[in-house]
């Protein structure tokens, strides 16, 4: 019986690397086919400098033109794998305390106190998860390109919003999602804007 637990967890397992390998692989691909850059405003696009200098006469472009492209370029691809890494991060953290968990609950051992104490964290994982989802669906409808959300354990809200600034009512309007969505007070929401 134990082994066929085992062989239930690595498929598991390997269902959830071949889905995250997909979305990376689907995410980098978007990022790197960009090519309108008129079409795209805010937006992070990865440039070739010869194609983008064809229209262009000359060496019209200043040396701060090219290194402000060339850091732009740089922080957003930061930012994107800052995003991809915290998700990743997220979604093992979880699977870890959800297997925790549910072996828990399925302690022959365990008092009933701690099974229903574990049952309960494993609904309330599950809340969080989607209420982030909820709350990030939301925020990127505002024109952010990416966001990531974080539900702590002590009620705290953490979000991270793929822009180069914030501005006082789209925090607001950030803060009202979050409130509404996520059943958190304002104290305990903490925006972060990050390009």
């Amino acid at each position: 019986m134990m082994v066929f637990k085992r062989k239930q967890i690595v498929i598991l397992a390997l269902v959830l690397v071949i889905v995250v390998a997909g979305y990376l692989q689907y995410s980098y691909r978007q990022e790197s086919t960009s090519t309108d850059v008129e079409g795209r405003l805010g937006e992070a696009v990865y440039v070739d400098n010869e194609i983008y200098n064809e229209g262009i006469e000359g060496s019209q472009l200043s040396l701060a033109e090219e290194t402000n492209v060339q850091s732009n370029v740089t922080a957003s691809k930061i930012a994107n794998d800052y995003f991809v890494q915290a998700r990743m991060d997220k979604e093992q953290s979880r699977s870890k305390s959800n297997e925790a968990l549910k072996a828990i609950t399925e302690d022959i051992n365990a008092s009933e106190d701690i099974k229903t104490e574990a049952h309960e964290k494993m609904i309330m994982l599950t809340e969080n998860s989607e209420k982030e989802m909820r709350i990030e669906t939301l925020i990127n409808k505002m024109g952010f390109e990416d966001t990531f959300i974080l539900f702590a354990d002590d009620g705290s809200v953490d979000i991270v919003v793929k822009t180069p600034s914030l501005s006082t009512s789209q925090a607001a309007q950030i803060t009202d999602i979050v409130m509404r969505q996520g059943d958190a007070q304002v104290e305990d929401i903490h925006i972060k804007p990050l390009f």
